[in-house]
């Protein structure tokens, strides 16, 4: 298999009450900009990211976590590949400011589900190092 990794795996040591961790995200697609919302399995979790598990695949974008995964809300789904009957997904942690956080949460709010976002500028530019170059 060849590996396409840039940073290392790095193991997380902590206590899960349930070994099927699941989880709520919105995604807005970097391809229409459009937001949609996913239920996933979370199968792996390091200090950088998570990989997560879906009956579907999905595509590349920003991704904002419903609950707080490893102290954080917010990534970018970085690939999407299927193995087997199911679809494998890394998604990179993005650190953001309050003031960040409040907007990408005013805008989640504007946009309806499968709708798509008017005006991206300003997550495009915050994000723009994590936005994976075809």
């Amino acid at each position: 298999m060849d590996e396409k990794r840039r940073n290392q795996r790095k193991e997380i040591l902590c206590s899960l009450i349930s070994s099927d961790l699941r989880c709520s995200l919105e995604i807005i697609s970097f391809n229409g900009l459009v937001r949609t919302d996913y239920h996933a399995k979370i199968v792996n979790r390091s200090i950088i990211g998570v990989g997560i598990e879906t009956d579907y695949p999905i595509h590349p974008g920003v991704v904002w976590f419903k609950d707080i995964i490893q102290g954080q809300k917010c990534g970018v789904l970085m690939w999407c590949n299927q193995i087997g009957s199911q679809y494998r997904s890394g998604i990179r942690f993005v650190s953001l400011t309050r003031v960040e956080e409040e907007y990408f949460l005013y805008i989640l709010e504007q946009v309806k589900p499968s709708s798509p976002v008017r005006d991206p500028d300003r997550i495009i530019a915050r994000l723009n190092g994590f936005i994976p170059k075809n």
